[in-house]
């Protein structure tokens, strides 16, 4: 079964559609808010392609966290269709398309994708689960920032950098013998035996 996009359609507060930028937790917070302000007894997701992965996420959030959620499923594909100026097709594509209803009644029309609520034992379990591992990512999260530590294979170039500054620091060393000595450090005496020289031209004046 193909069907037609048509984004003029206008929709109902229950009939969310999700993208891929929907994020889940935004899509579990308002499907909450307006089924409890609004007093709705079922909501209607869509979603196409690569975002079917969010509503199914969304979908079994939402059985656990609101009890007697009865699901139906439906599978098509949607067409989109690039045209020219004559509205003469030019390119089209069909992308999968899925629809889940959840009701707090139950369905009189029952198909092959109809879910039958969760088990009260097992949705408190379940929710039993969820509730522990948001507390552990509280309780981590009030633990504060821990800085990450240096990988030893990207920080190698630590070691080149401590040898290039030892090698500048014995330059700065040859620089200082160089400069007391009035010369290069290969060519020029050492300042003792300039001094040494130095008294032997004193002592060779006096006589």
């Amino acid at each position: 079964m193909t069907t037609k996009e048509d984004p003029k359609n206008t929709k109902a507060p229950n009939d969310i559609r999700i993208g891929m930028n929907s994020r889940v937790r935004n899509v579990i917070r308002y499907s909450q808010s307006i089924m409890k302000e609004k007093n709705l007894r079922e909501l209607k997701f869509s979603a196409v392609g690569g975002s079917i992965g969010r509503l199914l996420d969304t979908v079994e959030v939402l059985k656990v966290l609101i009890p007697n959620l009865y699901q139906q499923n439906k599978i098509t594909s949607v067409a989109y269709q690039t045209l020219d100026s004559n509205n003469t097709v030019l390119n089209q594509r069909l992308y999968p398309k899925m629809e889940v209803i959840l009701s707090l009644d139950e369905f009189q029309t029952k198909n092959e994708g109809t879910q039958d609520k969760l088990p009260e034992e097992q949705r408190k379990q379940i929710e039993k689960t969820m509730n522990e591992r948001r507390e552990q990512r509280e309780k981590d999260g009030r633990r504060g920032f821990r800085p990450r530590r240096f990988n030893r294979r990207g920080f190698r170039g630590r070691r080149g950098f401590r040898r290039g500054f030892r090698g500048f620091r014995g330059g700065n060393r040859n620089f200082r013998v160089a400069r007391n000595t009035g010369g290069n450090r290969r060519g020029a005496p050492r300042r003792g035996a300039q001094q040494r020289g130095m008294r032997g031209q004193r002592r060779g004046n006096n006589k």
